[in-house]
Order: structure tokens, then C-alpha cells, then sequence
């Protein structure tokens, strides 16, 4: 029976030659997120040439059954974080970051450095995806920076930590829906809308999808490519007329599975960084 006061993470250090195997494999066997770190509170001392994975299960059992799957392969173990202590233990290795043209994001604890034309985001994840630090959430960031004009609706699926709802709202779209099916993500995506003091403008909530009604200007979907592919016509079908699609979760190598998915939509757009890409799609208009 897992222990609800400890979080469980499995860390898998790897040569980055491996990396890409490695995440998938995370993915598939029902990882809810992944960090990819070079030193960090869960895994601290690295052998030169090494990068770890953490991924995040959603039970002990979940967590050991991974493990069991990879051992043989890989150098991998359960580390567990105590629920208390996750609001210190998860700050470390978190720091501020240019991201785009205009965005400046950091953690609460770490003072904002902003220069003219700085539009600052102040994220703090606790347990939820979405620091920044990932290169998937990066690309979607540098995507809104370029394309958030002013007076969208917004439609973050699988918000996490709510970062990039918020990025939209505070680069002058006028409203956001964040889901997510973790509820605890939606209470932190809550709490950094207040931070950032756009809590009036955005709703978070853990409703399906398939409840929403309405069209968004921009619907941002950062998950992953197994969890994308059986979702186009759900996705699709929030999308305002005239609006956007963006995906991230994309490994490189998944990219051409990814958009025969979501055809007949055109793509628009794609951002790489390192074996990451983010994916604009447009609608094909009748």
C-alpha cells in the first residue's frame, strides 16, 4: 500500500545517447511527468558524461512496477520525497530564465531582474509539471510570446503548474480555461494565478474535456505523443474559428506519427530543442 505522506519518483541515469529511449519508456509505463536534470535534490551526485530522468508516478505501485521494468537496462531506483517536505524540497535546482522575446520567468524565492518590455511570470511548481524547465514547456512559451496578440481565449489542457495559462494572460490574452485531470495541479495552477494576479481572468478546473463547450483562440495541449494521438477530434474541436493548436510533448523521432494524427490540419509551425519539438496547427478551413 503506498505511504500518503511520500511522493514516489523513480530516477534513471543514463548516457545521453540513451535519453530518448529511456523517457519513452518512462512514458509508457505511466509516467505523469518527467524531469530531465544533470543534478538535482532526487539525484545529486552524477558520473561525468550522465543525465538523469525523474518520473513521477501516481502510487508506490505504479512507481515499482517501472522500476521492474527497466532495472536490467538501466541504472534506476525509487526515491521518495515526503508530501511535508515536497514545498522546500522540490525548490532547489530552479532558477530564473529568458524565455522568447519578452518572458521572464522565476520562482517566487528567487528576485525578478526584469529590464523594459520584461513581462515576468512567477512560477512556483511544487508538485505540478511545469517549471519552465523542460524544453516542452519552453517551446510552447516561445510560441506564445511570438503569437498572443491581445484579447484571446485560452484553453490549456493538462495545465500542470498553470505556466503557460498564465504566460498567455499575462502577454494580454483576455481569458484562459486550465484543466487538468490531477487535481493537485489544478490547486497550484490556482495559487500561481494569484501570484501572478490574474486570478480574475482565468478558471482552473479538473473537468474532462469532453465537457467544455466553446471555442478558444489558442488551445494549448502539452502532454505527450501517446496521450495526443487519441485526442485530435476532441482538441479540434475547441478551436474558434481563425484559431490555433499548439502540441509539445513531441520527441523528434514521434513528430511524423504525431501530425498524420491530427491530419487534415496544417502545420503551421515547429520549434525544436534537442530531441523536443512543439507543433502550431491551423484547421483546414471548408
Amino acid at each position: 500500500m503506498s505511504d500518503p505522506l511520500r511522493h514516489p519518483f523513480v530516477t534513471v541515469r543514463v548516457r545521453p545517447e540513451q535519453l530518448e529511449l529511456a523517457q519513452l519508456r518512462l512514458w509508457e509505463l505511466g509516467a505523469n511527468g518527467l524531469e530531465e536534470r544533470d543534478e538535482t535534490t532526487l539525484a545529486r551526485e552524477l558520473a561525468p558524461g550522465q543525465v538523469v530522468v525523474i518520473a513521477a508516478f501516481p502510487d508506490e505501485a505504479a512507481a515499482q512496477h517501472a522500476l521492474n521494468e527497466i532495472h536490467e537496462d538501466y541504472e534506476a531506483e525509487i526515491i521518495y520525497v515526503r508530501t511535508k517536505d515536497w514545498a522546500t524540497e522540490w525548490r532547489r535546482g530552479f532558477s530564473a530564465q529568458r524565455i522568447g522575446q519578452r518572458l521572464l520567468l522565476h520562482p517566487s524565492w528567487e528576485p525578478a531582474r526584469s529590464e523594459p518590455g520584461d513581462v515576468v511570470l512567477t512560477i512556483d511548481p511544487e508538485n505540478a509539471f511545469g517549471s519552465g524547465d523542460h524544453e516542452t514547456t519552453r517551446l510552447v512559451l516561445q510560441m506564445l510570446d511570438e503569437r498572443v496578440a491581445g484579447g484571446e481565449r485560452v484553453l490549456d489542457v493538462g495545465c500542470g503548474s498553470g505556466v503557460l495559462s498564465i504566460a498567455a494572460l499575462r502577454l494580454g490574452a483576455a481569458s484562459a480555461l486550465a484543466v487538468d485531470v490531477d487535481e493537485d495541479a489544478v490547486v497550484v495552477a490556482r495559487r500561481n494565478a494569484g501570484i501572478n494576479g490574474v486570478a480574475a481572468r482565468i478558471e482552473t478546473s479538473a473537468c474532462p474535456l469532453e465537457d467544455i463547450d466553446g471555442g478558444y483562440d489558442i488551445v494549448l495541449a502539452n502532454i505527450e505523443t501517446r496521450v495526443l494521438i487519441h485526442m485530435p477530434n476532441q482538441l479540434q474541436a475547441r478551436i474558434a474559428p481563425g484559431g490555433i493548436l499548439v502540441l509539445s510533448g513531441i520527441l523528434r523521432a514521434e513528430r511524423e506519427e504525431l501530425l498524420a494524427a491530427y491530419a487534415p490540419m496544417r502545420l503551421e509551425e515547429c520549434l525544436e530543442e534537442g530531441e523536443w519539438c512543439a507543433c502550431l496547427l491551423r484547421p483546414v478551413e471548408p
